[in-house]
């Protein structure tokens, strides 16, 4: 589990990974956490970018850079060129994506993941089960990227089995 970037605006993201979500008529279980229902927020697909290096820095960087180049310092051009990799860094930056759970807190965890299309499924499955209020069990594993999701147990009225290895 991370935090990322601590100094942004995504301070209250936690990343999640290579977990079992269990949800239920009245709980939400993944590790060893356990949430009810009515504490979240919502479900979605969610996006984070990590390792964000401020805009403060670098601009302070290239300052004091040009200023330090002026006395023929090799200093001043060292501090340019991180302040020139910061920026480049910042568009180039590896993002995370994955299920977004939003709490009543404004906490969010992040269950990351490669697999858009079995995510937009897990995520109408959620959509489904919350909306019909379904006595039954739910269970979506985000493992190495992948997303599987099943019904365990209950009244489904439905067929929200995919990601499978069939």
């Amino acid at each position: 589990m991370a935090t990322p970037n601590p100094l942004g605006s995504n301070q209250n993201i936690t990343l999640e990974r290579n977990k079992v979500i269990t949800i239920t008529k009245k709980t939400v279980r993944f590790s060893h956490n356990v949430y009810q229902t009515h504490n979240i927020t919502g479900f979605s697909e969610g996006e984070v970018e990590i390792g964000t290096i401020p805009w403060g820095i670098i601009v302070a960087l290239l300052l004091m850079g040009s200023i330090a180049g002026l006395g023929n310092s090799g200093i001043g051009l060292v501090l340019s060129f991180a302040a020139i990799g910061g920026a480049i860094w910042n568009f180039t930056k590896p993002k995370h994506y994955g299920l977004l759970l939003t709490l009543n807190s404004g906490d969010k965890k992040l269950f990351t993941t490669t697999d858009k299309p079995n995510l937009k499924l897990a995520i109408g499955a959620i959509y489904e089960f919350i909306e019909k209020e379904k006595d039954a069990i739910y269970q979506i594993s985000i493992n190495n990227g992948q997303v599987k999701g099943n019904w365990i147990q209950g009244d489904v009225g439905g067929n929200a089995l995919f990601g499978s290895d069939d």
